[in-house]
């Protein structure tokens, strides 16, 4: 579906990604990483000073403004609706752009507008709205016309957790259906629930492209067990752990996923002692995030 071919603009530099249909990306890393230029040049909005990019099959620099209609496209610093005037309005200026049927539009703008919110404040005019609202609606607008692609440039920001999962479910509903999804955030707990693949930035340079479960793997394969001794102190020689501390009756393990799991490390100490009490803390994205960069700076 999108193909960027090591591709150079800015402070990107020969980045290659190849991103198929019916799969969300997320995009993540620190201010200034280059995100929003990389959506930019995967869109068209900007063009790439090296290397190619691809979208539907076609060269980038190829593609007809006319084919504009199969991507939906939201970036902060890129208004989607005329200030002065109402949402309702800008949904009928959209309409016409998109050449939509009447049957059509009004039925997927009652379905957005409800499913978003944005309903109850549909004839305020824009510059009225708080970000939240104008931000729910700017997602209804980029869906309304069904296109193949999203180009998303920290589209949470101003939601609070209803708005959060009212995207989250139209997002997974979208992908479910055929679309493709790039999106670039701050919102790490977004990223992870939402998709497929992560795309981790640094200073121009892509570390890492891929699962996220495959990502935790290369870089955070590290549990912490806790447990309630109620029986002697294990014998953990024979057990290949990382680390162990102990705290009174509190044994603390630290233990990589690759070389064993909880349940042998508990059939293990179950043979010699009981236990009241455990607890396992497993790393997140954010985790994982922060230890390629580390490494990245050893």
């Amino acid at each position: 579906m999108i193909g960027l071919d090591h591709i150079s603009k800015f402070i990107l530099s020969d980045i290659t990604l190849h991103i198929p249909q019916r799969t969300s990306v997320g995009i993540v890393g620190e201010s200034g990483a280059g995100k929003t230029t990389l959506l930019k040049m995967a869109c068209g909005l900007l063009e790439a000073e090296q290397g190619e990019v691809y979208f539907d099959g076609d060269k980038q620099k190829d593609f007809s403004k006319g084919n504009s209609h199969k991507i939906g496209v939201l970036f902060t610093d890129k208004p989607v609706f005329h200030g002065e005037e109402t949402i309702l309005d800008n949904f009928y200026n959209l309409k016409q752009i998109y050449r939509l049927e009447e049957k059509n539009f009004t039925e997927r703008y009652a379905y957005l507008s409800e499913k978003l919110g944005f309903d109850k404040w549909e004839k305020e005019k824009v510059n009225n709205l708080s970000l939240g609202q104008r931000r729910r609606a700017e997602i209804g607008a980029i869906l309304l016309h069904n296109p193949k692609v999203l180009f998303l440039d920290e589209v949470t920001n101003g939601l609070d957790e209803c708005g959060k999962e009212a995207f989250s479910e139209l997002l997974k509903e979208y992908t479910k259906k055929g679309g493709t999804v790039l999106l670039s955030s701050h919102d790490l707990v977004s990223i992870s629930n939402l998709c497929d693949r992560i795309a981790i930035l640094k200073k121009g340079e892509l570390l890492y492209y891929g699962g996220e479960s495959l990502l935790m793997k290369q870089f955070a394969p590290i549990d912490a067990m806790t447990l309630k001794l109620m029986g002697p102190y294990p014998d953990l020689e024979d057990l290949p752990l990382e680390s162990y501390s102990i705290d009174e009756n509190y044994l603390t393990i630290y233990y990589n996923t690759n070389h064993i799991t909880s349940a042998e490390i508990l059939r293990t100490l179950m043979a010699q002692t009981s236990l009241e009490e455990i607890k396992i803390r497993k790393p997140d994205l954010t985790d994982a995030i922060l230890k390629t960069r580390s490494e990245e700076n050893e």
